[in-house]
């Protein structure tokens, strides 16, 4: 991260803080105008606090906590002043003492949670909601709107600080955030309305008892928030299998078109996804052309073994029926229906910008850009890791750059360079295990900082 990004992410983040500190004292007048008991309180806590936990990871980075549905019941039935105390004392809980973030990340998540519950909580008072007396349908509007301020501040605060620390536009961020965020955040949000309808009617549903009550609503929240958990959490699961899966198949194809050069896939696939990400395309663009990294020369099963070697001769030129090799991959993962994307990347991705390539001759924005990313991605590690001696990164990127207009599209070159000064690129250097095998290092952990909610 550059000196004036970090500089701007500390003054964002001590900013948001000490806003969210001085909000919160500013609230302490209005826990006389709420009858919340002793039960009522931690339960209100406590869910907040144990859901605080349950985070779903998001495409792009950060996360949901099924937290949003018991802050947004609280907002409707609490008020803004005392479930704004209820999210930062389970927010520092839970993050702070169960996970143990570190203090700064901590102090953010729940200032900048207390801050967006305040400001919804203006508006939904605003438009004419009343709290603790919510009467649907007649209501509906006021509450969508309450919570479509909550997500979008959620969201936003987020978003924010992770374009400062990633040197990303905000745009950008919000847009890679808002299908699978939205998605989930509104159905914590319609179990956040139900919990507000049944704690309105916890006297006539479970008697004078306020902790049979309070047991009651937390076994009616926590099922269904347990379950939206587990089938997101399922869900990230089977797609990290998907990806180890053509991880693997690719490093089987390597056996035989790669030459003795094990991990050639996975590097091209690695620094693919970050030109993708410096180009701030969508989560679900970025994964399939990560995808199609790992595979990018499946087609060349098609290809006899004479052919191949004869390919790796720098001057016997390319044999023509080589060029097949796109055509071939993708017929072979067009009728796999999730990989159907990435098999259209496969196809173009040795057409050239100037329109020279295979094999259809495309150029230009005639290519499409998963398949230009795809193609600068393999050309630099081809160039670094080679059967033959390989090129100094600097002087990679110094040909990336040449062939720009040329061969490549210059906006992906350009973002090559980028990553270049984040030294991400020359980062891609080949090392060797314990057994003298070489290996693509592995990746490092996401760093979120203290942008991330997850």
């Amino acid at each position: 991260m550059g000196k004036r990004r970090k500089v701007l992410l500390a003054i964002y983040v001590g900013a948001v803080i000490a806003a969210g500190a001085v909000a919160l004292a500013g609230t302490m007048g209005q826990w006389g105008a709420v009858e919340l008991g002793v039960w009522e309180l931690a339960l209100f806590i406590g869910l907040a606090g144990l859901l605080d936990v349950m985070v779903v990871p998001v495409a792009g980075g950060g996360g949901v906590a099924a937290s949003f549905a018991v802050l947004f019941a609280g907002l409707l039935v609490l008020g803004p002043g005392p479930i704004a105390w209820v999210a930062a004392l389970a927010g520092l809980w839970s993050e702070g003492v169960v996970r143990r973030r570190p203090v700064v990340r901590t102090a953010f998540n729940a200032t900048h949670s207390v801050l967006s519950l305040l400001a919804a909580g203006w508006v939904y008072q605003s438009l004419g909601g009343r709290v603790g007396k919510l009467e649907m349908p007649g209501d509906l509007g006021v509450v969508l709107a309450a919570a479509a301020v909550l997500w979008l501040l959620e969201t936003g605060w987020v978003a924010l600080a992770v374009a400062l620390e990633r040197g990303a536009k905000i745009w950008g961020r919000m847009r890679a955030a808002v299908r699978p965020m939205l998605v989930l955040d509104g159905a914590l949000a319609a179990v956040g309305l139900l919990l507000a309808l049944l704690y309105q009617s916890r006297w006539q549903l479970v008697g004078e008892s306020s902790w049979r009550g309070s047991l009651f609503l937390g076994a009616v929240v926590l099922i269904p928030c347990a379950l939206l958990f587990y089938a997101y959490r399922l869900q990230g699961h089977l797609q990290a299998v998907y990806a180890q899966s053509l991880r693997t198949l690719g490093a089987l194809l390597e056996a035989k078109v790669e030459g003795g050069h094990p991990g050639h896939g996975e590097r091209v696939a690695r620094l693919a996804e970050r030109l993708a990400q410096e180009l701030e395309l969508p989560p679900q663009q970025v994964d399939q052309i990560r995808y199609a990294g790992y595979l990018h020369d499946i087609g060349k099963v098609g290809i006899s073994s004479g052919l191949l070697n004869r390919s790796r001769d720098r001057f016997a030129g390319e044999p023509e029926p080589l060029r097949l090799h796109p055509e071939i991959g993708a017929s072979i993962l067009a009728p796999i229906q999730f990989l159907a994307p990435a098999a259209q990347i496969l196809r173009a991705h040795h057409e050239r910008w100037d329109g020279l390539g295979y094999p259809k001759g495309l150029r230009q924005h005639q290519i499409p850009l998963s398949a230009r990313v795809l193609a600068l991605a393999n050309a630099y590690v081809g160039m670094t890791h080679s059967a033959h001696p390989s090129l100094p990164p600097p002087q990679a990127l110094a040909r990336l750059q040449q062939a720009a207009g040329s061969r490549f599209d210059p906006k992906v070159v350009a973002a090559a360079a980028a990553l270049a000064a984040e030294s991400f690129i020359f980062e891609l250097r080949q090392e060797t295990s314990e057994r003298g095998r070489p290996y693509i290092i592995p990746e490092r952990e996401s760093s979120r900082g203290p942008a991330s909610s997850g």
